[in-house]
């Protein structure tokens, strides 16, 4: 009787794990919709993946990961930031600013007839970046709490939209990007800069916790609309080694 109970358990397992065509649920689908089987692709739970951002305990402790040099992120800043090609007057969204890391750079590209607007979902990112903004009188620094899944931004609003470390972070890229693709000028860039996933070479934190690889996002990005300008064959993208970068563009058409 124990044997027929245990066996009828396992088969009510089975059937609940299967999904409604009756195939086995894989992983990449139940916990993460964009990706597909194919290209560099993991299992991560991308419904999760901001939870540790919804209330920041120590800002300060981010600012060390974020911004010390041993992240090539912050290492190689300015050649990032050139990447995004900005100059006087122009209008920049970081989206994801997080601690600001990028704020005094973009500042100063843009100059005073320009404006930089640092989005972050973080109530505390916010405050910080409001202070690092009023210290370091970055008055062309506008600071906005934006939505998970939008920049919160007016319509053809900005020449740039700029996102370093966070396109993982999207936990729905279809509307993120739509957001995106409406809230860039026809023409306007968008500069992305990400984990490299790549089995075999990055480390373990990357293989689990970025979803997938250059390839898959990039064929997401422009799946949305947009036009691949640059990718491994630019030069910034060349001198990076844990990170790829790419830049995208608004056709001026659209």
């Amino acid at each position: 009787m124990r044997r027929a109970r245990i066996g009828a358990l396992v088969a009510l397992l089975a059937a609940a794990c299967r999904g409604p065509q009756g195939e086995p649920a894989s992983p990449a689908n139940t916990k993460n919709p964009v990706a597909s089987a194919e290209g560099n692709v993991a299992a991560v739970d991308v419904a999760k993946i901001n939870e540790k951002f919804r209330h920041v305990a120590n800002v300060g402790e981010w600012v060390a990961n974020f911004e010390g040099n041993q992240r090539e992120i912050a290492a190689q800043r300015l050649l990032i930031a050139a990447a995004c090609e900005l100059s006087p007057g122009m209008r920049i969204a970081d989206l994801g600013a997080g601690t600001g890391l990028f704020e005094p750079l973009f500042s100063t590209r843009v100059g005073p007839t320009g404006r930089v607007f640092a989005l972050d979902i973080s109530p505390e990112f916010v405050e910080h970046l409001r202070q690092r903004a009023f210290l370091e009188a970055l008055t062309n620094v506008d600071v906005v709490k934006c939505p998970d899944d939008a920049t919160g931004l007016p319509a053809a609003s900005v020449d740039v939209v700029f996102v370093c470390d966070v396109y993982h972070h999207f936990e729905q890229p279809q509307k993120n990007l739509a957001s995106i693709f409406a809230t860039l000028k026809p023409g306007g860039r968008f500069v992305v800069i990400d984990f490299d996933r790549v089995e075999g070479k990055s480390s373990d934190f990357v293989l689990k916790h970025v979803r997938a690889g250059a390839a898959q996002f990039t064929k997401e990005i422009t799946a949305a609309g947009f036009t691949l300008e640059r990718g491994e064959n630019a030069e910034e993208a060349a001198k990076l080694v844990e990170s790829w970068l790419a830049v995208f563009r608004r056709p001026a058409g659209r």
